[in-house]
């Protein structure tokens, strides 16, 4: 293939796909094979025109002795003679376990290492047409989705990929044209990896007894998919801003009865992008975790999923956090004292407001009447503390006449285990009077002899603070603050 040819089509595609600006910084991954010597080769030529700024790294993982060896000093070599700094390192996989994965895990650390000290702009690396193709048929014998069916995309995150419109041989004409050689890496023949096997084996077979442009199609299929992807990708964050309750880097909450009602496509767009908001990766979120997350949306009570990179998805009530970790409270103190004066405080997740009162409040909307209540204010002894729960605690629930330990009423209530110890307790020092969003104890409940009332709302600190409940209220249910 003649140099100026290949140029012209790589500038096009970088122009198509957005990929390279003038005067980018640029880090080249180079192994020294054909596929990458030929990205480096490429982007010395272009470098003056585009004003680049090149980087290489080689990354050696002494898995093959000499041969390894005999890699790095090639690229040395090229690199010297083509003026591009490079950065070598060398780094040692720990078992035969996973190899491959373990590996490309050991590359992009590296990369990332790389990046973080020098302050590049992107990484590129070698892909070509027939890694595409692998790619989408590897996915697609895995059962991914549309993700996965787009393949190697042009670019994801800071990582681009300009060769995927040349061919394996097209990458070799041009760099035999040229009389630049090339290492090759003779594992690339061991079919005890799954590459390699379908590299090796079966594409060639289907190429061979079923489609000779299988290659073409394949990619071609990975190009339409990624434009579904793209499509999907809009649709959901439309969606996403509808149903999401809180967002931040620390945890995504979303509202589970909207999402509910869409498909399940649809969903996986929305927890694909919760989950890389707190992960932070642009990979590793598979169809198995948009069933396993579909699963706790269906099931009663609350639940909690392990997902990669330390991701949590949990349900609580009406609402599916993703966060680093099992949900805990926002203040770590583990108890507070609430004295007569005091007319809020946040503790835990909530966000509390307490009035006295002489006149019977408006009764709370029926929706809010679990986080809400409305207590005979002499029955209690003041200040009052807002803690978390302890070993033998215990009360009277609302319409009892007998002590229940708390541990057997968060059972009977379904209370899941990792979130009894976030539920704040209100506790006079006498007695335990309210379990906050459960019940309240019998022993405070108001009667007709009751004069003097304390109202007390705990609203979740995500839910913006309504404000209006401190207005003061005429009518049927007057109320005067005291």
């Amino acid at each position: 293939m003649d140099t100026g040819l290949a140029l012209k089509r790589l500038e096009a595609y970088l122009d198509e796909k957005q990929l390279v600006s003038k005067g980018d910084k640029l880090v080249l991954g180079v192994s020294g094979g054909a596929d990458s010597t030929a990205l480096l080769y490429l982007f010395v030529q272009l470098r003056p025109k585009l004003d680049l700024s090149l980087l290489a790294v080689h990354v050696n993982h002494q898995l093959r002795a000499e041969e390894s060896d005999a890699d790095e000093t090639a690229v040395k070599k090229l690199c010297l003679a083509w003026n591009v700094p490079l950065i070598v390192r060398k780094i040692k996989i720990g078992n035969q376990a996973s190899l491959e994965d373990q590996a490309r895990k050991a590359r992009f650390k590296v990369f990332d290492e790389v990046m973080a000290n020098y302050h590049y702009d992107k990484i590129a690396l070698a892909h070509h047409r027939e890694d595409q193709a692998e790619t989408v048929l590897i996915n697609l014998l895995r059962g991914s989705g549309i993700n996965g069916l787009a393949g190697i995309k042009p670019q994801s995150g800071i990582v681009i990929h300009p060769l995927l419109g040349f061919s394996r041989s097209e990458l070799e004409k041009l760099l035999s044209q040229k009389t630049i050689g090339w290492q090759t890496d003779n594992s690339n023949q061991d079919n005890s990896f799954t590459r390699n096997r379908i590299r090796n084996d079966l594409l060639p077979k289907l190429r061979s007894e079923y489609n000779p442009s299988l290659n073409d199609h394949l990619c071609s299929l990975a190009e339409i998919f990624l434009q579904v992807e793209q499509l999907m990708t809009i649709r959901s964050r439309q969606q996403q801003r509808r149903h999401t309750l809180e967002s931040s880097p620390a945890r995504q909450i979303l509202e589970i009865e909207p999402l509910l009602k869409l498909s399940q496509v649809e969903r996986y767009y929305i927890f694909r992008h919760a989950f890389r908001v707190i992960s932070q990766k642009e990979t590793d979120f598979m169809a198995s975790h948009v069933n396993a997350i579909d699963e706790i949306l269906q099931s009663q009570g609350s639940k909690v999923i392990s997902l990669p990179h330390g991701v949590k998805v949990h349900k609580i009530y009406g609402e599916l956090c993703f966060s680093r970790e099992t949900p805990r409270t926002e203040v770590q103190e583990t108890s507070m004292e609430i004295d007569t004066d005091r007319a809020r405080a946040v503790f835990g997740n909530y966000r509390f407001t307490f009035r006295y009162v002489r006149n019977l409040p408006a009764p709370p909307e029926p929706e809010n009447q679990h986080l809400q209540i409305i207590i005979d204010a002499e029955k209690i002894n003041t200040p009052f503390t807002i803690r978390f729960r302890q070993p033998g605690d215990r009360f009277i629930p609302f319409g009892m006449n007998q002590f229940k330990k708390l541990k057997e009423f968060f059972i009977d209530e379904k209370v899941p285990k990792f979130e009894r110890d976030l539920i704040p307790i209100l506790d006079d020092g006498e007695k335990i009077f309210w379990i906050v969003g459960l019940r309240i104890d019998n022993r405070v409940r108001r009667d007709e002899g009751s004069s003097r009332f304390l109202h007390i709302v705990a609203e979740p600190l995500h839910v913006k603070p309504n404000r209006a409940i401190h207005k003061k209220k005429r009518g049927n249910y007057e109320s005067d603050e005291l």
